[in-house]
C-alpha cells in the first residue's frame, strides 16, 4: 500500500470537498444579500456587517470565517475585520459584469439533484429529463451566461463576422435557436434595432423569462416562440442564425442542424457556439475539462438521453462538430478568432 499516494489523494479530495461546500456557503451569502452589503465597503467588523445586512450574528459568526478560509473574502486578524475585494465583488455582486459567477450557486445544486437519476440511468439506461433540474437551473444559467452575452456579443464576438454586422445594421432576419432566457436575442435586438430577432426554445419557463426581459427593456424587435430546433420555419428564411451551447444538448443534433440549414437564406451565416473541447481525451484533462465532463454527465448528455436522443455530450470536439455540419448540408466550417475561456465559435455556411 502506497501511503504517500493515499495521503496525496486524500488531500486532493478534501480540496474538492472544500470547493463543493464553499459553493453552498457562497449560495447562502448570495441569497441572503451579503455580497451587496460588502461590495465596495472596505474592511468591516462582524457587528458592522450584522447591522448593515440585518443578518443573524450567529450565522455570520460561522459564514464569514468559512468564506475567509476559502479566500472568498479577506480577514484581518489585527482589526478583526472582513473585506470583499473589488475583484471578487465583480464576480459575486455585480450582475451586469461579464465576469459574474454567482449563477453557479444555483446551477451546482440543480446538478446534485440529478445525481440519483443519473446513477440509475448509468445502470439501467435512459436519462434525467430537463424538468428535474427545475427553475433554479434556468435562473442560474441566465445569471451566469446572460451578462457576458449581453455585453460581449455585439461589442466583441460579432466583430469576427464583419459582413454579418453590416447586415444586422442594415436590417435583416435573425433567429437564435435554443434561446433559453433570451440573452443573445436581447443583445442583438438592442444593438441592431433595424433587424428582427426571434428566439426559439422548447422550455416554457425560459421563454417566460425571456419575454419578461424584452418587455421591461422595450425591445419591440425581439420576440420568442416555443418551438423545437428541428421544427424552426424555413419560410421566410433567416439571414443569420445562432446557437449558443445548444447543439450538443439536443436529442437529435443532426436533425436540428438540417433544419437550420434549410432555414438559412442563400448567402446567410450560421454562428455555432459550442464548448471548447479537444477531440482527444488527454487534451481535456485539466480543470476546465473536469467541469465540462461533469456538466455533460449530470445535465447535457443525460437530458438528451432522457428524450431518447443521441446524448452527444458537451465534449464532442471540433472534428465531430464539423462532421455533423457537413452531413447537414453545410460546405463551409471555420473556427473564428474569438477569445473566450470556455467556448469555441464557428462560422458555418452552405
Amino acid at each position: 500500500m502506497d501511503r504517500e499516494a493515499i495521503k496525496d489523494f486524500s488531500g486532493r479530495f478534501m480540496q474538492l470537498a472544500s470547493g463543493a461546500t464553499t459553493i453552498a456557503l457562497v449560495a447562502v451569502a448570495d441569497r441572503a444579500g451579503l455580497w451587496e452589503v460588502l461590495a465596495g465597503q472596505g474592511p468591516l467588523t462582524l457587528s458592522e456587517i450584522a447591522e448593515r445586512s440585518g443578518l443573524q450574528v450567529r450565522y455570520l459568526e460561522e459564514m464569514l470565517p468559512g468564506l475567509a478560509a476559502a479566500e472568498v473574502i479577506r480577514y484581518a486578524s489585527d482589526a478583526e475585520t472582513y473585506e470583499l475585494p473589488d475583484a471578487h465583488a465583480t464576480c459575486l455582486a455585480d450582475e451586469t459584469s461579464p465576469y459574474f459567477l454567482a449563477g453557479w450557486t444555483q446551477i451546482v445544486p440543480a446538478l446534485f439533484r440529478a445525481v440519483p437519476g443519473v446513477a440509475r440511468a448509468a445502470r439501467e439506461g435512459g436519462g434525467v429529463p430537463f424538468s428535474v433540474f427545475g427553475e433554479e437551473f434556468v435562473v442560474g444559467m441566465d445569471r451566469l451566461n446572460g451578462p457576458g452575452v449581453r455585453i460581449m456579443l455585439a461589442r466583441r464576438w460579432l466583430e469576427a463576422l464583419p459582413e454579418v454586422v453590416k447586415q444586422l445594421e442594415a436590417g435583416c432576419r435573425v433567429a437564435d435557436v435554443g434561446c433559453g432566457a433570451g440573452s443573445a436575442v436581447l443583445a442583438m435586438a438592442e444593438a441592431y434595432p433595424e433587424s428582427s430577432i426571434v428566439g426559439f426554445d422548447v422550455d416554457v419557463g425560459s421563454l417566460e423569462r425571456a419575454r419578461g426581459h424584452a418587455e421591461r427593456e422595450g425591445l419591440a424587435n425581439a420576440r420568442f416562440e416555443q418551438l423545437a430546433a428541428d421544427a424552426i420555419p424555413s419560410d421566410p428564411r433567416f439571414d443569420f442564425i445562432t446557437t449558443f451551447d445548444v447543439i450538443h444538448d439536443i436529442a437529435a443534433p443532426g436533425a436540428a442542424l438540417g433544419a437550420i440549414r434549410r432555414a438559412l437564406a442563400p448567402g446567410g451565416t450560421y454562428l455555432m457556439v459550442e464548448p471548447d473541447a479537444s477531440d482527444r481525451v488527454e487534451e481535456n484533462l485539466h480543470p476546465g475539462g473536469a467541469v465540462l465532463y461533469a456538466l455533460s454527465t449530470l445535465h447535457c448528455m443525460t437530458q438528451s438521453l432522457a428524450q431518447g436522443g443521441e446524448g452527444l455530450g458537451a465534449a464532442w470536439g471540433p472534428a465531430k462538430a464539423e462532421e455533423y455540419c457537413r452531413n447537414a448540408g453545410f460546405s463551409h466550417f471555420e473556427r473564428l478568432d474569438v477569445d473566450h475561456p470556455m467556448n469555441a465559435f464557428y462560422a458555418v455556411r452552405a
